[in-house]
């Protein structure tokens, strides 16, 4: 597994429902969103990107509108530790829920977090080299059967265990597909949706050399 992600999503209903429709982003509510959450940036719109790359670089902004659902992705939002980004992040104008995903194949790391009207239910941070960085609150569902070690990773004879009951990139596919629908990796079978389907728009801060945060 090599994919990379860092986004959030607000929504006040079932996402799931919206992305099977395979919706465009809604251009000038996506703008508008970007340009509430960046107010000192000056945006240039760089066309569209799709929801399998949710990865921008600094001063890369996706962000996409879709009439119930807003998806932005954002370098600040791969945090190792989820509960320190920025409260601004979770304003619950922007929808009643917020579910938030990282994940960074490289180092089989993974971080995500729900807050309901803007107060956090649960995070979560998990690497093999860390282990848990950060847990708060109670397990959701989904993740029940990988703490009960039913997701072992396999070792090679004379291989050390894998630290953890799970590997963290598998999760992190579990985790995308029960919050949206979809995922990066995984079987297309159980997905609502085809993420290079629906696009996201793309805008780039032209007015700062890195992005300032208030």
């Amino acid at each position: 597994m090599g994919s990379k992600a860092w986004f959030i999503a607000y929504f006040d209903d079932q996402p799931k429902t919206i992305l099977s429709a395979s919706p465009k982003p809604e251009r000038e509510a996506s703008r508008q969103l970007a340009e509430r959450l960046f107010p000192e940036a000056t945006l240039r719109d760089e066309g569209d990107n799709s929801l399998s790359f949710l990865c921008p670089d600094k001063r890369q902004v996706l962000v996409g509108s879709y009439d119930g659902l807003r998806i932005v992705a954002h370098e600040e939002l791969a945090n190792d530790h989820p509960s320190k980004i920025s409260p601004r992040w979770f304003n619950p104008e922007f929808g009643s829920t917020a579910y938030l995903h990282a994940t960074h194949g490289g180092v089989d790391w993974f971080a995500f977090g729900l807050w309901r009207n803007g107060e956090p239910i649960r995070t979560l941070s998990v690497s093999p080299d860390d282990m848990i960085l950060e847990q708060t609150g109670d397990p959701l569902d989904f993740e029940l059967p990988y703490w009960k070690g039913r997701h072992p990773v396999a070792a090679d004879p004379g291989e050390e265990p894998y630290p953890l009951p799970f590997h963290p990139l598998e999760l992190a596919e579990a985790s995308l597909l029960h919050h949206l629908g979809f995922q990066l990796e995984g079987s297309m079978d159980d997905w609502v949706c085809n993420p290079d389907d629906i696009g996201i728009c793309h805008y780039a801060d032209t007015k700062r050399p890195f992005w300032k945060f208030w």
